[in-house]
C-alpha cells in the first residue's frame, strides 16, 4: 500500500468531493445518552449509512444471511465489496467527537489488506484506526505527526486470520486515543502535543460524517457497530 496507491485512492467523482465539502454534521445523534450503547447497524438495512463512491470503489451491500465456510450460522451483515482501491461507508446521523468508544465485528472475506478500518473524529481533528494493513500485517493510527501508521509509534504487528470475526474497540478521550483488537489493547497513543491527521488519499467524507469504515482492496463484512459517549474519569 504505497504512496502512490493512495493518491490514486484521492481521485473521486464530483459527487463525492461536492458531498465532503459540505459542513461537517453539526448535531449528534439523540440516541447517544448518557454512557448507553447505540446501535449503528439495525441488523436489518443500511439504515444510518451512506455508501461512498471513492473512484473505483466496490458496491456496499446489506446481507440478511450472511456467512463463509469457516461458520456454522448465518448472521444479518453489512459487506464492503472489493474495488479498485478504497471502498466504504459513512455513518450520517451525527456521532459524539470526543469522549466516546465505538466497538465493531468484522471479517476480511477476501483481499489481502485492511477490511474494517475506521475513520473517526478527535473533535476537529480526524485520524483513521487500520486494522491489519499493509499486507495485512501492520495496526495503527494514521497519522501521528505526519506518519502513517506503518511508522509511528503506534505501529504494531496484526496478523488476522481470514474469514473469522474480529473485534475491534477505538476510545477517544481528551488526552488519549485508545484501540483493542480482539479484546487485546494494541495502542495507547497520549495525544497531548500530538498532531493528528488524515493520510493522503483518505475519504475526504471522514471530516463531515465523523466515522467512516473503509476497506483496501479487499472485501470486509461487519456485523456488529456500537458506539457510546463516556466520562471522562471512566476506567472501562
Amino acid at each position: 500500500m504505497g504512496l502512490i496507491a493512495w493518491a490514486l485512492c484521492a481521485v473521486q467523482s464530483p459527487e463525492a468531493l461536492a458531498q465532503a465539502r459540505r459542513p461537517k454534521i453539526p448535531y449528534e445523534y439523540e440516541n447517544f445518552k448518557d454512557t448507553n450503547w447505540v446501535q449503528l447497524f439495525d441488523g436489518k438495512s443500511l439504515s444510518g449509512w451512506l455508501p461512498l463512491e471513492l473512484g473505483g470503489s466496490g458496491p456496499v451491500e446489506f446481507e440478511a444471511e450472511f456467512k463463509t465456510d469457516k461458520q456454522t450460522n448465518t448472521v444479518p451483515a453489512i459487506l464492503i465489496h472489493r474495488g479498485d482501491m478504497l471502498s466504504g461507508m459513512a455513518w450520517t446521523n451525527g456521532p459524539p467527537r470526543m469522549n466516546y468508544e465505538i466497538e465493531w465485528e468484522a471479517m476480511r472475506v477476501d483481499g489481502n489488506d485492511f477490511f474494517a478500518a475506521m475513520g473517526f473524529a478527535v473533535n476537529d481533528s480526524y485520524a483513521s484506526f487500520i486494522p491489519s494493513g499493509w499486507g495485512g500485517s501492520v495496526a495503527g493510527i494514521s497519522c501521528v505527526d505526519n506518519r502513517d501508521a506503518s511508522e509511528n509509534e503506534t505501529s504494531s504487528y496484526l496478523p488476522l486470520e481470514d474469514k473469522v470475526w474480529h473485534k475491534f474497540k477505538l476510545r477517544v478521550t481528551e488526552k488519549k486515543v485508545e484501540a483493542w483488537a480482539n479484546e487485546k489493547k494494541i495502542i495507547d497513543l497520549r495525544t497531548e502535543d500530538k498532531e493528528l491527521s488524515l493520510r493522503s488519499g483518505s475519504p475526504a467524507e471522514i471530516k463531515r460524517y465523523g466515522i467512516v469504515c473503509t476497506v483496501y482492496r479487499s472485501t470486509g463484512a461487519i456485523k456488529d457497530i456500537r458506539m457510546r459517549k463516556i466520562k471522562i474519569d471512566e476506567e472501562k
